[in-house]
């Protein structure tokens, strides 16, 4: 079956607006060359000068000729970028999250994808376990830089056996081949107790500090574990003695990155922190932050952007305001240390409420991962409020994790659930309410 690019939306004002594209029209060629992907495409769309075809929605052949700037795009979005299914994962992972939901949650938490080209797009990790010599090949001659890859141990034996795949043991030649052409890659490091760290784990990072410059940084995250792990592999969390040992190494390898390479490189992931009930680094310690989406100086960054606009909250509200936040359990603290200077603002209650994750366990820590129905049993309980805050990772297309509605947890506890972006500007804004904006 023929790979289509079908338009889904068109930017006003971009080329394509221009010349005359709306969605549901198909692109069929690129200077003459017909393209798998999206990322073809954009390799394609690179010439200053475009000839393009298109069959418009009555199916009618359209020709255009584009002049554009090297770095200019289309101004189109496609129903399916990938045009084709996703990559799935064929790795069986001992620690892999989806294996430990349990059923009846929104069909997309189920897909186990293991794309390279959505890790190229978008930032997903990828263990690149089940690419081809071709699809690597690919990789080179698109230039898809950076790669997210998803290493947690260069020993393969080791990662063999986490990984429960044969051929995923061969992880250091493939990153060898990709930065012996160019190809640029951010790793991270899936800890699990007693099995990649210590030893393990220095001897992984060790092998991929030898790839600097091309290595640009390296995550070392926690495994997280769920109830829900009936005949799988007996994995634990980290203990608080675990995290500070984890966090003491990295620190000393961060300290002699900077010698060495004049970046840290290497990374402890927030959640390290919480366990170890020690504060994070400071905010210029986390340099670009190049894996936030990894939970690694999310709370730096917040703390930095609080402290950048709390001076321009008012002293006093003028009227009586109670505000509760809605938060997982190993920010809560953190939270409470950054947002402790609202004290001193005369009308405000704040309350920062950690919500126990009774769904998937209370080793689960994370806001992301908290449901709506353990926001209505924990919410229900409380005294009235003028605002419950709850931040936007919560949700996905606004349903919480069991597909449950904001609606549907304000319906329940009676009170008005206000989501928040997680930034200290749209933080603060919202603690504070209408009256006042930064």
């Amino acid at each position: 079956m023929k790979k289509k690019a079908i338009i889904k939306a068109v930017a006003k004002g971009g080329i394509a607006d221009r010349i005359g594209l709306f969605p549901g029209d198909e692109i069929v060629s690129v200077n003459g060359q017909g393209f798998n992907d999206f990322l073809e495409y954009k390799f394609l769309m690179t010439d200053e000068r475009v000839e393009l075809k298109v069959k418009d929605r009555n199916g009618r052949i359209k020709s255009f000729t584009i002049f554009k700037s090297f770095d200019e795009n289309l101004g189109v979005d496609f129903e399916n970028p990938l045009m084709d299914e996703i990559k799935r994962c064929k790795n069986k992972c001992i620690f892999c999250f989806v294996d430990q939901m349990p059923s009846g949650l929104r069909n997309s938490l189920y897909v186990k994808d293991d794309d390279y080209r959505l890790s190229a797009a978008f930032g997903t990790f990828v263990t690149l376990t089940n690419l081809s010599q071709p699809e690597l090949e690919r990789i080179v001659k698109l230039g898809l830089s950076p790669i997210y890859v998803s290493v947690h141990a260069t020993d393969g034996k080791v990662r063999n056996f986490m990984m429960k795949n044969p051929h995923s043991g061969n992880i250091l030649n493939i990153l060898k081949f990709l930065i012996s052409h160019k190809i640029y890659t951010h790793c991270q490091i899936v800890l699990c107790p007693g099995i990649n760290d210590g030893m393990v784990l220095k001897q992984t990072i060790i092998d991929l500090l030898d790839m600097w410059p091309y290595v640009l940084s390296i995550a070392v995250v926690p495994v997280g574990i769920t109830k829900f792990r009936d005949n799988l592999y007996p994995l634990r969390v980290f203990t608080k003695s675990e995290a500070e040992r984890v966090i003491d190494f990295i620190e000393d390898v961060q300290n002699r990155n900077l010698i060495k390479y004049g970046s840290r490189l290497a990374f402890a992931a927030d959640e390290f922190y919480c366990i170890a009930k020690k504060r994070v680094p400071d905010y210029e310690n986390y340099e670009d932050f190049y894996q936030l989406e990894n939970g690694v100086g999310m709370i730096a960054l917040l703390k930095n952007q609080v402290e950048k606009h709390i001076k321009k909250l008012p002293r006093n509200l003028g009227q009586k305001r109670k505000v509760i936040l809605a938060t997982g359990v190993s920010a809560h603290e953190h939270l409470r240390q950054i947002l402790n200077p609202l004290k001193k603002i005369h009308g405000l209650e704040l309350e920062i409420h950690p919500v126990i994750n009774n769904f998937f366990g209370p080793s689960v820590t994370v806001a992301g991962l908290i449901t709506g129905k353990d926001m209505m049993e924990q919410l229900r309980k409380k005294e009235p409020a003028d605002a419950i805050l709850i931040p936007d990772v919560m949700l996905n297309e606004g349903k919480f994790l069991d597909d449950l509605k904001v609606e549907d947890v304000e319906n329940y506890v009676g009170k008005k659930i206000e989501v928040v972006s997680v930034d200290g500007r749209s933080l603060l804004n919202a603690i504070i309410g209408n009256n006042w904006r930064i």
